[in-house]
């Protein structure tokens, strides 16, 4: 994809800083339907993320680097219902959990343009490049997490620059 290390970089560490780590939280509303947010500023750019739903929903994230380089992420999808999770004795948490982890864990080699692998003990992570067009660039990718090889978590994203 079209996209410089820089804005990579803010999007890796906007995530990082933000959804999974210290960044600021807020709340939002769009057309009345209430939002989380977090965002990030730091040497590298800015960084907000908004999002709705726990259990399944979407959200976007809008980055500007340092070096001025914009960029979008939008996503949407998420975890199987409860009582879908108590069969495998997991909890919406646990699994939130394992997102943080592999997430921290890969960095900047998750949910941009590369695939991406990770496991710990009975749970693996996979990120996939399922499309990249480079005449426009905008890329798609798919986010899966398995515990004991069933699906408990899966995100689809679209990567694009801002022009």
């Amino acid at each position: 994809m079209a996209m410089d290390i820089e804005i990579k970089a803010i999007l890796a560490k906007g995530l990082s800083e933000g959804y999974v780590g210290k960044g600021v939280r807020g709340k939002a509303v769009r057309i009345g339907i209430s939002l989380e947010t977090n965002e990030y500023q730091g040497l590298e750019g800015k960084y907000r993320d908004e999002w709705a739903g726990h259990q399944n929903g979407g959200g976007q994230e809008i980055a500007e680097a340092a070096n001025g380089g914009k960029a979008t992420r939008v996503y949407a999808g998420g975890s199987l219902d409860v009582d879908g999770l108590k069969k495998l004795w997991l909890t919406d948490k646990d699994v939130i959990e394992k997102l943080i982890f592999f997430i921290n864990q890969l960095g900047e080699k998750t949910r941009q343009d590369q695939d991406a692998v990770a496991t710990e003990g009975v749970w693996n992570y996979s990120y996939k490049v399922l499309k990249s067009v480079k005449e426009i660039p905008v890329e798609v990718g798919e986010e899966e997490i398995r515990f004991h090889d069933n699906l408990v978590f899966i995100h689809y994203h679209i990567n694009s620059p801002i022009r």
